[in-house]
Protein backbone atom coordinates (compact mmCIF):
# COMPACT_ATOMS: atom_id res chain seq x y z
CA UNK A 1 0.00 0.00 0.00
CA UNK A 2 1.10 3.39 -1.02
CA UNK A 3 0.07 6.02 1.54
CA UNK A 4 -1.14 9.46 0.12
CA UNK A 5 -1.53 11.37 3.44
CA UNK A 6 -0.15 10.55 7.24
CA UNK A 7 -1.59 11.97 10.59
CA UNK A 8 0.84 11.77 13.43
CA UNK A 9 -0.53 11.88 17.40
CA UNK A 10 2.61 14.22 18.56
CA UNK A 11 3.84 13.90 22.20
CA UNK A 12 5.38 10.07 22.33
CA UNK A 13 5.18 9.47 18.75
CA UNK A 14 7.09 12.63 17.18
CA UNK A 15 8.06 14.56 20.01
CA UNK A 16 10.11 12.82 23.34
CA UNK A 17 8.07 15.17 26.40
CA UNK A 18 7.48 12.28 28.44
CA UNK A 19 10.12 13.93 30.79
CA UNK A 20 8.43 17.00 30.63
CA UNK A 21 4.96 15.58 30.99
CA UNK A 22 5.77 13.25 34.10
CA UNK A 23 7.16 16.19 35.67
CA UNK A 24 4.42 17.82 35.19
CA UNK A 25 2.20 15.28 36.59
CA UNK A 26 4.79 15.14 39.42
CA UNK A 27 4.22 18.86 40.24
CA UNK A 28 0.96 18.96 40.22
CA UNK A 29 -0.38 16.16 42.09
CA UNK A 30 2.26 17.21 45.07
CA UNK A 31 0.93 20.86 45.27
CA UNK A 32 -2.97 19.93 45.24
CA UNK A 33 -2.56 16.43 46.91
CA UNK A 34 0.81 16.38 48.58
CA UNK A 35 1.94 13.12 47.61
CA UNK A 36 3.88 11.74 44.47
CA UNK A 37 1.83 10.71 41.45
CA UNK A 38 1.28 7.27 40.36
CA UNK A 39 3.60 7.60 37.33
CA UNK A 40 1.86 4.05 36.24
CA UNK A 41 -1.16 5.51 36.34
CA UNK A 42 0.14 8.59 34.66
CA UNK A 43 1.62 6.80 31.87
CA UNK A 44 -1.90 4.91 31.46
CA UNK A 45 -3.81 8.16 29.99
CA UNK A 46 -0.77 8.71 27.54
CA UNK A 47 -3.12 9.69 24.71
CA UNK A 48 -5.74 11.15 26.52
CA UNK A 49 -6.97 14.60 26.86
CA UNK A 50 -5.28 16.11 29.83
CA UNK A 51 -8.60 17.28 32.03
CA UNK A 52 -9.48 13.37 32.02
CA UNK A 53 -6.11 12.18 33.00
CA UNK A 54 -6.20 15.11 36.15
CA UNK A 55 -9.95 13.56 36.83
CA UNK A 56 -8.14 10.28 37.65
CA UNK A 57 -5.96 11.64 40.03
CA UNK A 58 -7.85 14.48 42.22
CA UNK A 59 -11.15 16.05 42.86
CA UNK A 60 -10.32 19.63 41.09
CA UNK A 61 -9.07 18.96 38.20
CA UNK A 62 -10.19 22.48 36.44
CA UNK A 63 -7.52 23.71 39.41
CA UNK A 64 -5.06 20.84 38.69
CA UNK A 65 -4.62 21.88 34.80
CA UNK A 66 -3.99 25.61 35.50
CA UNK A 67 -1.23 24.16 37.60
CA UNK A 68 -0.46 21.72 34.84
CA UNK A 69 -0.26 23.85 32.25
CA UNK A 70 1.92 26.62 34.00
CA UNK A 71 4.50 24.15 34.88
CA UNK A 72 4.36 22.83 31.79
CA UNK A 73 4.55 25.61 29.48
CA UNK A 74 7.35 26.96 31.94
CA UNK A 75 9.86 24.07 31.45
CA UNK A 76 8.41 22.92 27.76
CA UNK A 77 11.54 24.24 25.67
CA UNK A 78 14.07 23.06 28.36
CA UNK A 79 12.62 19.55 28.30
CA UNK A 80 10.73 18.65 25.56
CA UNK A 81 13.21 16.48 22.72
CA UNK A 82 12.50 15.11 19.24
CA UNK A 83 13.14 11.31 18.35
CA UNK A 84 15.82 9.97 16.39
CA UNK A 85 14.75 10.24 12.86
CA UNK A 86 11.92 12.35 12.91
CA UNK A 87 13.28 15.46 11.34
CA UNK A 88 14.92 13.88 8.37
CA UNK A 89 11.82 11.42 7.58
CA UNK A 90 9.27 14.37 7.76
CA UNK A 91 10.83 16.42 5.65
CA UNK A 92 11.72 13.50 2.80
CA UNK A 93 7.72 12.71 3.35
CA UNK A 94 6.99 16.21 2.49
CA UNK A 95 9.43 16.90 -0.20
CA UNK A 96 8.03 13.66 -1.30
CA UNK A 97 4.59 15.14 -1.45
CA UNK A 98 3.03 13.43 1.14
CA UNK A 99 0.37 15.62 3.31
CA UNK A 100 0.88 15.25 6.62
CA UNK A 101 -1.13 16.37 9.40
CA UNK A 102 -0.87 16.51 13.32
CA UNK A 103 -3.99 14.47 15.46
CA UNK A 104 -3.25 15.39 19.06
CA UNK A 105 -5.21 15.60 22.63
CA UNK A 106 -3.19 18.65 23.76
CA UNK A 107 -3.60 22.27 22.84
CA UNK A 108 -3.24 23.70 18.95
CA UNK A 109 -1.20 26.59 20.36
CA UNK A 110 0.99 24.34 22.40
CA UNK A 111 1.28 21.86 19.75
CA UNK A 112 2.59 24.30 17.49
CA UNK A 113 5.20 25.74 20.19
CA UNK A 114 6.27 21.87 20.25
CA UNK A 115 6.84 21.58 16.63
CA UNK A 116 7.87 24.84 15.81
CA UNK A 117 11.00 23.90 18.20
CA UNK A 118 12.54 21.55 16.13
CA UNK A 119 11.23 23.73 12.59
CA UNK A 120 8.78 20.92 12.07
CA UNK A 121 6.10 23.54 11.87
CA UNK A 122 6.46 24.24 8.04
CA UNK A 123 5.73 20.40 7.32
CA UNK A 124 2.36 20.33 9.31
CA UNK A 125 -0.12 22.87 7.37
CA UNK A 126 -3.13 20.87 9.74
CA UNK A 127 -2.75 20.48 13.64
CA UNK A 128 -5.73 19.15 14.47
CA UNK A 129 -5.72 20.14 18.87
CA UNK A 130 -8.01 19.63 21.57
CA UNK A 131 -9.61 22.61 20.91
CA UNK A 132 -10.76 21.57 17.53
CA UNK A 133 -12.73 18.53 18.41
CA UNK A 134 -16.34 17.70 20.75
CA UNK A 135 -15.00 14.67 20.86
CA UNK A 136 -11.94 12.98 21.37
CA UNK A 137 -9.10 9.81 20.69
CA UNK A 138 -10.36 7.26 20.94
CA UNK A 139 -13.57 8.75 18.90
CA UNK A 140 -13.11 8.93 15.49
CA UNK A 141 -13.46 12.91 15.74
CA UNK A 142 -10.04 14.09 15.53
CA UNK A 143 -9.31 11.94 12.77
CA UNK A 144 -12.07 12.79 10.81
CA UNK A 145 -11.52 16.41 11.04
CA UNK A 146 -7.89 15.76 9.91
CA UNK A 147 -8.87 13.76 6.98
CA UNK A 148 -11.44 17.16 5.83
CA UNK A 149 -8.59 19.15 6.46
CA UNK A 150 -6.01 17.41 4.31
CA UNK A 151 -8.67 16.30 1.45
CA UNK A 152 -7.89 13.12 1.55
CA UNK A 153 -10.15 10.27 1.50
CA UNK A 154 -9.48 7.27 4.75
CA UNK A 155 -8.64 4.94 2.45
CA UNK A 156 -5.68 7.37 1.52
CA UNK A 157 -4.07 7.79 5.19
CA UNK A 158 -2.10 5.95 7.79
CA UNK A 159 -2.42 6.73 11.69
CA UNK A 160 0.65 6.84 13.26
CA UNK A 161 1.06 7.27 17.19
CA UNK A 162 2.26 5.71 20.48
CA UNK A 163 -1.34 5.04 22.21
CA UNK A 164 -4.50 2.72 22.54
CA UNK A 165 -6.29 5.60 21.89
CA UNK A 166 -4.48 6.54 18.57
CA UNK A 167 -5.14 3.12 17.04
CA UNK A 168 -8.96 2.79 18.03
CA UNK A 169 -9.62 7.08 17.14
CA UNK A 170 -8.32 6.08 13.49
CA UNK A 171 -9.72 2.47 13.08
CA UNK A 172 -13.24 4.28 14.17
CA UNK A 173 -12.45 6.70 11.28
CA UNK A 174 -11.83 4.28 8.81
CA UNK A 175 -7.84 4.60 8.75
CA UNK A 176 -5.21 2.66 8.84
CA UNK A 177 -3.01 2.58 11.68
CA UNK A 178 0.57 2.10 12.27
CA UNK A 179 1.84 1.55 16.20
CA UNK A 180 5.67 3.32 17.34
CA UNK A 181 7.78 1.06 18.95
CA UNK A 182 9.28 4.02 20.89
CA UNK A 183 6.07 4.23 23.27
CA UNK A 184 6.52 5.03 26.64
CA UNK A 185 2.59 3.33 26.74
CA UNK A 186 2.99 -0.44 27.57
CA UNK A 187 3.52 -2.38 24.62
CA UNK A 188 0.74 -4.74 25.70
CA UNK A 189 -1.95 -2.01 25.93
CA UNK A 190 -0.99 -0.88 22.10
CA UNK A 191 -0.57 -4.07 20.41
CA UNK A 192 -3.96 -4.96 21.96
CA UNK A 193 -5.29 -2.09 20.55
CA UNK A 194 -4.43 -3.79 16.98
CA UNK A 195 -2.46 -1.77 14.84
CA UNK A 196 -1.79 -2.56 11.06
CA UNK A 197 1.37 -1.97 11.10
CA UNK A 198 4.38 -1.17 13.73
CA UNK A 199 6.90 0.83 13.33
CA UNK A 200 10.51 0.40 15.03
CA UNK A 201 11.96 3.07 12.68
CA UNK A 202 10.57 6.27 11.41
CA UNK A 203 12.02 5.21 7.83
CA UNK A 204 9.67 2.58 7.38
CA UNK A 205 6.98 5.06 7.05
CA UNK A 206 8.62 6.24 3.61
CA UNK A 207 8.62 2.73 2.22
CA UNK A 208 4.93 2.63 3.62
CA UNK A 209 4.07 5.86 1.41
CA UNK A 210 5.80 3.96 -2.11
CA UNK A 211 8.92 6.37 -1.97
CA UNK A 212 12.07 4.10 -2.62
CA UNK A 213 14.71 6.54 -2.89
CA UNK A 214 15.80 6.88 1.10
Amino acid sequence: MSYKGILFDLDGTLLDTTDLILKSFQHTIMTHRGCDADMELVKSTFGRPLIEALALMGDDPEAMIKTYREYNIRYHDELAKVFTGVVEVVRKLYDEGVRLAVVTSKTRVTSVRGLRLFDLDKYFPVVIGHEDCQKHKPHPEPVLRALTALGLPAGDCLMVGDSPYDIMSARAAAVKTAAVRWTYVPWKDVAAAGPDHVIEDMAELVALCGIKDY
